[in-house]
């Protein structure tokens, strides 16, 4: 997708949020309830903070908000040419990130589109524009005005997600139990909204979160393929057999995960998520691992751990040129702070390795204990390598204090965070 810039200031988002919220409260006839006084008290000054395209925008917000909440007593007229070619220049305008214009002729040939089409679309837009709350509830008007469209159930549960976590949370949970209600994509959304409770869950919870998800998505599995086919390389599809393995993988059922992760990349060869973790958990015990890595860099990998580990990998077959080069690449990449400061470790003994000035092997060392301070290893190495300098003999990768390739494989898999976008 691509990265627009902000849809107006931080004064137009606190209106924004705003205005949902009171646009709330009416659906639920508090119109004049202390809660919304309260919140149009707090508009006051964002309001008075905007400029004048953004006051109209908060305007024509306001009203397409309330357009949503009461019945239309408009007649819907019958799409004609004309309509069409305007429907069609509104969503040519969202592609280009276009929003006010794409808003306005929504706006004007409104009469002409379906209410549950005209909502999805203003919901798209906003989402696209960056704010999930107002897509949010469009998304839900387009789903209460056409329940049966699993299209709009999935997209509403998805723009849920990002506006509000706890009620995303209830609503899936709310989907696991009663599954085959549910289409196959809606289940898939649910069991990864569920799936990200993980990360603030304990061991033991997070282990039963994994066991009841796995539980659903093998029988979600079944459906997709009596659905489309055995077949079938659907996105659905896709994304369930890749939770199934990061479900397994944190169950220890490391068989059963590899082979989720394999399925996964038979039907798509450049996910480059599925070949890091596959990867990780051969790490140390298969070639095939080092292959995944490559293929995962081959394929621009925005996530740290392929360079990580490759740069591992090199360091210990004595490749310092490759093991630094991986190193600053994958320190340019999304990672966490204890990640790069391994690199930043393996990036000094390969300079070191490599004949560069102290200088340059003590910077990397430094920034190594600076990205984690209980990097202990880091400090002993530069420990050894000063010592080396005062009384230099001729093994200098003797001194090294090395972790094993298990130690690392153990590491990615404590520190690696899953994303299924990717």
């Amino acid at each position: 997708m691509i990265a627009y810039p902000p849809f107006g200031s931080a004064s137009f988002q606190l209106v924004a949020k705003g205005l949902v919220a009171l646009h709330v409260l009416g659906k639920e006839g508090k119109d004049d309830s202390p809660e919304a006084e309260s919140v149009r008290d707090s508009l006051d000054l964002p309001l008075a903070a905007l400029n004048r395209i953004e006051k109209e925008r908060a305007q024509w917000l306001s009203e397409d908000l309330y357009s949503v909440s009461e019945p239309s007593s408009a007649i819907q007229k019958e799409m004609n040419p004309q309509a069409q070619q305007q429907l069609s220049e509104a969503i040519e305008a969202q592609l280009k990130g276009e929003w006010d214009r794409a808003l306005g002729l929504l706006r004007r040939w409104r009469e002409y589109i379906a209410p549950s089409v005209l909502s999805y679309i203003r919901g798209s837009i906003w989402l696209a524009a960056g704010n999930a709350d107002i897509a949010t509830m469009f998304y839900g008007h387009a789903m209460e005005n056409d329940p049966d469209n699993v299209n709009y159930q999935a997209i509403y549960l998805r723009a849920l997600s990002e506006s509000d976590t706890d009620s995303a949370t209830n609503r899936a949970n709310q989907i696991l139990i009663d599954n085959v209600k549910y289409s196959p994509v809606v289940v898939s959304i649910a069991a990864e909204i569920r799936f990200n409770e993980i990360e603030t869950a304990s061991v033991a919870d997070a282990a039963q979160i994994c066991r009841d998800l796995t539980r659903i998505l093998e029988k979600n599995l079944i459906r997709i393929e009596n659905e489309e086919g055995a077949d079938s390389v659907s996105i659905t599809r896709q994304c369930s057999v890749m939770l199934m393995g990061f479900c397994n993988e944190i169950l220890g059922n490391i068989g059963a995960a590899v082979s989720n992760f394999s399925h996964g990349l038979r039907m798509n060869p450049r996910a480059d998520a599925l070949l890091i973790a596959r990867g990780n958990l051969m790490y140390g015990t298969s070639t095939h691992a080092i292959s995944d890595f490559e293929q995962a860099v081959g394929l621009g990998s925005p996530l740290i751990w392929p360079y990580f580990f490759l740069a591992h990998h090199y360091l210990f077959a004595s490749r310092f040129e490759q093991c630094r080069v991986m190193c600053e690449t994958g320190l340019k990449m999304k990672g966490s702070d204890t990640a790069k400061s391994q690199l930043e470790e393996w990036r000094a003994i390969a300079q070191a390795e490599l004949g560069f000035p102290p200088e340059l092997v003590r910077m990397a060392f430094e920034a190594a204990t600076r990205l984690d301070p209980t990097n202990e290893s880091a400090k002993r190495n530069q420990d050894s390598y000063e010592a080396y300098l005062k009384a230099p003999h001729s093994d200098l990768r003797s001194i090294w204090e090395q972790k094993s390739y298990s130690a690392i494989r153990q590491f990615g898999l404590a520190e690696r965070r899953y994303s299924l976008a990717a």
